[in-house]
């Protein structure tokens, strides 16, 4: 089974995020609500996905990507974030970000999850 690792500052949108990727058959196996404990679970459980949020307290979801990335150049993040003007999407792109899905449209997360699945279970 894929695992996962859900970093968003908002208790609300982390049980939502965890309903629908149990729903995508994908278990959540720790949560964070800012950068530097998103980071840490990370080190701990070795997830084979991030959901990630920019917006966070302590350390921004775009420095936690770049420290993801540096622990594990192969980590599959795709960032959920309500500030996804152009400049910012490609600034996550740069830092190998697998997807950015604007909040609250959330419509194309399963799809994006689908597309993964076959990367993460190789």
């Amino acid at each position: 089974m894929i695992n996962a690792l859900i970093i968003d500052d908002s208790s609300f949108m982390r049980s939502w995020l965890k309903k629908v990727l149990e729903m995508e058959s994908i278990s959540v196996i720790a949560e964070a609500a800012n950068g530097i404990e998103g980071i840490i679970e990370y080190k701990t459980h070795s997830p084979d996905l991030v959901i990630l949020d920019f917006v966070l307290p302590k350390v921004n979801g775009l420095q936690t990507l770049i420290q993801l990335k540096r622990i594990n150049p192969n980590v599959r993040v795709i960032v959920c974030s309500s500030l996804g003007d152009k400049f910012t999407i490609e600034r996550f792109a740069k830092h190998g970000a697998y997807d950015f899905i604007q909040k609250p449209y959330f419509g194309r997360l399963p799809t994006v999850i689908a597309r993964l699945k076959p990367e993460i279970i190789e």
